[in-house]
């Protein structure tokens, strides 16, 4: 499990990378940045994805899908399909971070095991 920061992704994907400027307020909470996720076309948010998944130093060439998942804890928690078929679990924590769950070795761990916060 890796912790990444993905404000930068965020508001990247947000300005369009060289277009208009869309601040994003760092001290927002999890709900700001899961409604921007939320209003994002599906290629901008797989974008906003393989920039936390890379970060996060797993491998994945391209996100070909992702979706909404079940919160954990109340936290916002997504997932993305890479193009190799690996599949990533993204929650998105307060403060902009994001844990990047790594689907193949989370189903590794114990059914009573949790994963650290």
């Amino acid at each position: 499990m890796k912790r990444v920061a993905f404000i930068a992704a965020l508001a990247c994907a947000a300005a369009g990378c060289g277009g208009g400027a869309a601040p994003v307020n760092k001290s927002a909470g999890e709900d700001d940045f899961q409604a921007r996720i939320l209003a994002m076309p599906e290629g901008q948010r797989n974008g906003v994805f393989i920039r936390a998944i890379r970060d996060a130093r797993q491998t994945c060439q391209r996100v070909d899908s992702s979706a909404p998942a079940a919160p954990v804890r109340g936290r916002p928690v997504w997932t993305a399909v890479c193009q190799s078929g690996e599949s990533y679990t993204l929650v998105i924590l307060p403060g902009g971070n994001v844990q990047v769950l790594n689907d193949a070795e989370s189903r590794l761990l114990p059914d009573n095991a949790v994963a650290p916060r």
